[in-house]
């Protein structure tokens, strides 16, 4: 009987063991979640001060915090298939109208051909100047300086990009 209450004994242990193994072992690791698609789109806002001079729309004397912000847009977009980019020049409300919409034009001109230099395909980028009708601040009560800074955030260039499927 020791004989077979031994092999009992160690048959319970044997098990027990290997039920214990079971379930201390590792877990299974999950997959990492897949990357988000990449958007299809995306717009660029550029501050139009950060570019140019107030009142300029020359790409010559741009700033350096400009050129760098163009510099990696350009980046962004240099190998990338590319539907179509759409450059969109902004003025504030100084001046009168006219010459807003020109200067916005002249801005916008002036970064779609910096693009194009950079690499992006001309018959892929459009440039338009939209003047001061669609601002992002109104400053009513600003008089001087105190206008022209708070207007700042209307004075810019938007990039619209839309890759290719």
């Amino acid at each position: 009987m020791k004989h077979s209450s031994l092999s009992a004994a160690l048959a319970a242990s044997v098990v027990t063991c290997v039920l214990a193994a079971c379930a201390s072992s590792a877990p299974v690791q999950e997959s990492a979640a897949p990357a988000p698609p990449e958007p299809t789109a995306f717009v660029e806002q550029l501050d139009a001060d950060g570019l140019f001079a107030f009142g300029k729309a020359d790409i010559r004397d741009i700033s350096p915090a400009g050129r760098d912000a163009l510099d990696t847009l350009a980046g962004r977009l240099a190998g990338r298939s590319l539907d179509v980019v759409h450059v969109i020049g902004h003025s504030d409300r100084i001046g009168n109208r006219q010459g807003n919409l020109r200067l916005s034009n002249r801005r916008a001109e002036a970064v779609r051909d910096y693009l194009v230099e950079h690499g992006v395909p001309s018959d892929r980028i459009t440039a338009v100047g939209r003047g001061d009708v669609e601002p992002v601040v109104e400053c009513e009560s600003e008089r001087g300086q105190a206008l022209i800074t708070c207007l700042a955030p209307n004075r810019r260039v938007e990039v619209r990009v839309r890759l290719a499927d």
